[in-house]
């Protein structure tokens, strides 16, 4: 049986301060230090992912 040497660790995943809470008035959430973003996932934007296929364009009307 014959094995290799461990690649190297992949790169932390990014983080922010601890103990932040939502942007939003009057939420209270407190935000984990991996929420990158300064709202909770209620007051956050919806976003669609693309996963494959080209984004279909907005309306120009």
């Amino acid at each position: 049986m014959k094995g290799s040497r461990p690649g190297k660790l992949p790169p932390a995943s990014p983080t922010e301060q601890g103990g932040r809470t939502c942007a939003a008035p009057g939420c209270a959430t407190k935000l984990s230090i991996y929420n990158l973003s300064p709202t909770c996932w209620q007051h956050s934007d919806v976003i669609f992912p693309n996963y494959r296929g080209k984004r279909l364009a907005e309306d120009r009307s």
